[in-house]
């Protein structure tokens, strides 16, 4: 599979949020000096994760000051999710047995990236696994693809059942949400649910009232699975739904390819920490989950 992103992309990227590479480039400068300043704080990250909670933050310091340090102490926060990691089909990968997921190459023309997941396996669906397997993508985006301008995920539920309802909507599953959206420097634009039970789609009821009001809009569901050529174009399709690329799986296997030719670089990540005592917000994201409103304080671009 070929590099994800350039620095050319990132560039476009950047005119699509009006910003200007110079003031940019300087804003990083400064951000990677406090960065510098902050010795307990992990100081290898490099430049492509760094720009990556400038643009979240539209450059606003201290949005991106409060975010990358939280991203820091994930792997004392959130723990299950992060640490431990064995970057191999058999280890934390074996999720994809479960589901099919990849995001794809090519952005689209507002520079948006494209991922698709599609549950294949519901009767051994396992949140905590699924979020192991997600986080650890997740990081591999935000240290190793340039920029784009926001995330659009395709989640198709395939065979789920009502009975499968207790397997998704765990507290796992919901505490995994509250991870990807407040810990993670992405911008996410629109979520396509497709193929979903009508009883299932209450659990998307469920998680829309945790959601701010304009992410809670973006969660989008779509009762026939050709009305997504409606919102995206064939080219980004995959032949599941009609469109010009590949199948998913076979995408997905080029994307597994991706990841564990980082399996080193990926499972070290997993055990870097914060050194020194650790702030008491830092400590456990369970007080703060389950609270009323305490999903307010996202950004949402």
């Amino acid at each position: 599979m070929a590099e994800f992103g350039t620095e050319e992309d990132d560039g476009k990227i950047l005119k699509n949020f009006n910003i200007e590479e110079e003031k940019f480039d300087h804003y990083l400068e400064l951000f990677s000096q406090w960065i510098s300043s902050q010795k307990h704080l992990q100081q290898d990250f490099n430049e492509t994760c760094r720009k990556k909670f400038l643009l979240w933050a539209k450059l606003d310091f201290e949005k991106a000051k409060i975010k990358f340090q939280k991203y820091c102490y994930n792997s004392i926060a959130f723990e299950e999710f992060v640490r431990y990691r064995i970057v191999t089909v058999e280890g934390d990968l074996k999720a994809l047995k479960q589901f099919h997921h990849a995001p794809l190459l090519k952005l689209t023309q507002p520079g948006y990236r494209l991922w698709y997941l599609k549950i294949v396996d519901p009767n051994n669906f396992d949140p905590l696994a699924m979020e192991r397997y997600i986080t650890l993508a997740c990081d591999y985006v935000i240290h190793k693809i340039g920029l784009v301008a926001g995330e659009v995920g395709i989640f198709d539920m395939g065979d789920t059942r009502p009975q499968h309802y207790a397997k998704m909507f765990t507290t796992t599953f919901l505490k995994a949400i509250k991870y990807n959206m407040m810990n993670l420097p992405f911008m996410v634009k629109n979520l396509y649910v497709i193929n979903c039970h009508p009883f299932l789609e209450k659990g998307f009821g469920v998680l829309k009232t945790i959601l701010p009001q304009k992410q809670a809009d973006r969660i989008v569901i779509l009762y026939n699975p050709d009305d997504l050529k409606k919102y995206i174009p064939s080219e980004f399709l995959p032949e599941d739904y009609g469109g010009k690329l590949s199948c998913l799986e076979d995408l997905q296997a080029d994307w597994i390819k991706c990841l564990v030719d980082e399996r080193e670089f990926l499972e070290k990540l997993g055990e870097t920490r914060p050194t020194g005592s650790i702030p008491a917000e830092f400590q456990s994201a369970e007080d703060e989950f389950g609270v009323e409103g305490s999903f307010r304080k996202l950004n949402i671009d």
